[in-house]
């Protein structure tokens, strides 16, 4: 099934695409030149899917374009060479370079968006770049739009051809790129980032298209990412870029199992460790405390000026207690930030109960909440949503101590020190503004914001989702700190799984405004219940070898699209995709119900005992 590679890893002698010292700079306006890509070499070949990582800024993608010839002005390639079936592309005339690019070396990018042009629809659009390589007929270009679309999985491709990008999901025009990109049936395909903004179901729905047309092509892949897990699942081999070099290249198993640069070992910190015996034994005491955050029928809905109205929480029902950590998960317009919003009273709930140490938050006046305000606080997933561009670091954690304490100036300095450090900044950066600082450091600067009152609990709403790997490991492990050493509780909303597992004591499953499966981390990812849990485990990519997608018989997927939250499903939200569904469950509305093992799910099936285990389902389907 994968790319049959040598004993070192590297690739063989018929590569389709080899670089050789690449070296690529851009002019600096004071004068002198930025070097952004220095003597980075590598090959790729046919059928090899190659994973090429680093942080932000590091060059990836810059190599990836040099590697078609292109550089992004006033950039200009300095040295190397970029052989392409034995001939240099960058000694090539530029009309000869014009007719391999889309032809022979295809290009996938992260927005399709702004890749796909808004007034024609997508099945002209492919079939124009299908007739710029090929010498065809409108008619033969135009089957072959259709041909490419089925090939990558959309339904009814005839008619989805005629669809213009605004009316396809974005999940279906990265599709429609990748049938773009593989028209022609390129040698070597370069996708740039390209599942950044999808959601799991639908990103992992789009890899295995890629993979497969690819594999089924005899393509060679050029994979851009900052997801470990997508490595992990779909790649032969990784190689790890910093500061513009490679500093390590390896098949994919010796990588995670043995990674050799210290930097490969820090991003594989969080994947290569697990919360441990302490973790286990916190969730025991966790269990006996009193309730801290008590959440019954929490409603919320939002009227749009047409009359309409967006069902955005229903009936979302929780209980959380001092110390501990849920994780809420669910895809982009499920209900989770809405859900924690309300909590902390960002939003006014429409309807419900909540409370917190007993008191009933949505029973109390603006004025009367006030006080509790030093108690509750959140963290946003963008950290400058928090802070005053135009303050200081000091000053951003100083407000919280002047609204919330009656420390003096002197006192709320040291405090603010004394925060700094808690965080892992030094006191140092305290008069540096927040934009002056990395996206890691914004965030320590962030929770540092949300703990100066000591707060019991925090809804931490996306904290990680724009940091890389090793930054991402380092909020975490902070994170957990501050739990165990200040006993406050989180309520983790996210789409990584990865880092959920490994942070949270339970887990909150969402699906169109609804919790569906609530249950430890034990019961939610090694048993799920609830099919959506099912699915949506099983598409995520977690970045284990031992169950790596592509060298298992296939999970199934949910089909079709998510209802509408303004015209809800009379019976359950999930019934028009559900692969396990019954009659009665699209008119029998669903109530989120106990199991004999403590965990609650909202499937009548499930509490039956109906429904076929997820391990099962992939061995049968």
């Amino acid at each position: 099934m994968n790319a049959v590679l040598p004993p070192d890893g590297l690739a063989r002698a018929d590569a389709v695409i080899a670089v050789e010292g690449l070296r690529v700079s851009f002019p600096k306006p004071e004068g002198g030149a930025l070097v952004a890509v220095r003597d980075v070499s590598l090959s790729i070949a046919p059928g090899e899917f190659v994973g090429l990582m680093g942080e932000p800024g590091c060059g990836k993608s810059t190599v990836a374009i040099a590697m078609m010839g292109l550089v992004r002005p006033p950039g200009r390639i300095e040295a190397g060479q970029v052989r392409f079936d034995g001939r240099d592309l960058l000694t090539l005339p530029e009309a000869e370079r014009a007719r391999l690019r889309g032809r022979q070396i295809g290009l996938i990018v992260q927005n399709p968006r702004t890749a796909l042009h808004p007034l024609i629809n997508v099945g002209t659009q492919i079939a124009n770049v299908y007739r710029a390589h090929n010498d065809c007929t409108r008619r033969a270009a135009w089957a072959r739009a259709i041909e490419m679309l089925e090939m990558v999985g959309i339904n009814d491709p005839a008619r989805r051809a005629r669809a213009f990008p605004h009316e396809l999901s974005t999940g279906m025009t990265q599709r429609v790129l990748i049938a773009m990109a593989l028209s022609s049936t390129p040698r070597l395909l370069i996708a740039d980032e390209p599942t950044s903004g999808l959601d799991v179901t639908i990103q992992t729905g789009f890899l295995d298209q890629m993979w497969q047309a690819a594999r089924s092509s005899g393509s060679a892949v050029l994979l851009v990412t900052q997801n470990l897990g997508i490595v992990a699942n779909y790649c032969d081999r990784v190689l790890i870029m910093r500061e513009g070099t490679v500093v390590e290249q390896a098949p994919v198993r010796r990588f995670f199992e043995a990674p050799q640069h210290a930097y490969s070992q820090r991003i594989l910190a969080l994947q290569r460790e697990e919360a441990g015996a302490d973790h286990a034994a916190r969730s025991e005491e966790i269990d006996d405390k009193a309730p801290l955050i008590e959440v019954e029928a929490l409603t919320k809905h939002f009227r749009l000026r047409n009359g309409d109205v967006v069902h955005a929480a229903d009936d979302v029902s929780f209980t959380l207690r001092p110390g501990e950590c849920m994780g809420l998960v669910g895809e982009s317009g499920s209900g989770k930030t809405t859900t924690g919003r309300c909590l902390l009273r960002l939003e006014t709930p429409t309807a419900g109960t909540l409370r917190y140490r007993g008191m009933p938050l949505s029973e109390l006046s603006d004025a009367q909440f006030r006080p509790n305000r030093a108690n509750l606080q959140i963290v946003f997933q963008d950290p400058l949503d928090s802070m005053n561009p135009r303050w200081s670091v000091a000053e951003v954690i100083e407000e919280m101590l002047s609204l919330h304490t009656d420390l003096r100036v002197e006192a709320r300095r040291h405090r603010i020190d004394e925060l700094l450090t808690l965080v892992g900044l030094s006191p140092e950066l305290r008069d540096r503004h927040p934009t002056e600082l990395s996206g890691g450091r914004q965030q320590r600067v962030a929770i540092a914001r949300a703990i100066a009152t000591n707060p019991d609990f925090i809804v931490l709403d996306e904290p990680t989702s724009a940091l890389t790997p090793e930054t991402t490991a380092e909020i975490i492990t902070l994170l957990m700190d501050l739990s165990r050493r200040l006993g406050v509780a989180y309520l983790f909303i996210s789409h990584d799984l990865t880092t959920v597992k490994y942070i949270c004591h339970r887990i909150a499953v969402m699906y169109l405004g609804q919790i569906v499966e609530i249950g430890t981390k034990e019961q939610v990812f090694g048993t799920p219940a609830h099919p959506y849990t099912q699915a949506l485990i099983g598409a995520h990519l977690f970045p284990d070898l031992a169950t790596r997608r592509v060298d298992r018989p296939p999970r199934p997927m949910l089909e079709g699209e998510i209802p509408s939250p303004i015209n809800l499903p009379d019976g359950c939200y999930l019934a028009s995709r559900c692969p396990q569904k019954t009659g009665r469950c699209a008119t029998e509305r669903q109530e989120l119900v106990p199991l004999a093992d403590g965990r609650q799910v909202r499937c009548w099936r499930a509490a039956a005992g109906e429904l076929t285990p997820l391990e099962e389902r992939s061995h049968t389907s």
